[in-house]
């Protein structure tokens, strides 16, 4: 298996494999649900790769960024260690994509379009 740090480190792998006849033979996945990824997803050569939506993401930044203009604490749903304190964090829940939900995720939130594919 290839745990890629993202769809581009993925392709890279995925070009590797390929030319030692094992395209389509080893688990792979990425992250950041890249075009060329989704494709490659749906072709059967790259597993799965991690999407964070980006219209929740753009929000909540936005929504940060006003509490912070405002002279606001920002609002926090746990805290994350940065190996010298605890820091207060807003974390969201990325989505694992596969063939089985390309069109109820990336589609569907209108990161790619259908015709990209």
């Amino acid at each position: 298996a290839v745990v890629a740090s993202n769809d581009a480190t993925a392709g890279g792998a995925i070009q590797a494999l390929s030319a030692q006849g094992l395209s389509g033979k080893v688990a792979i996945s990425g992250q950041d649900a890249d075009l060329a990824g989704i494709k490659r997803i749906a072709v059967g050569t790259q597993t799965m790769t991690v999407y964070k939506p980006i219209t929740l993401l753009a929000n909540t930044a936005a929504e940060i960024a006003v509490e912070l203009g405002n002279g606001q604490e920002p609002k926090a749903d746990t805290s994350l260690n940065n190996g010298l304190k605890d820091v207060p964090s807003r974390l969201l829940t990325p989505i694992d994509v596969n063939k089985n939900n390309i069109k109820d995720t990336v589609i569907k939130d209108g990161f790619h379009k259908e015709s990209e594919l």
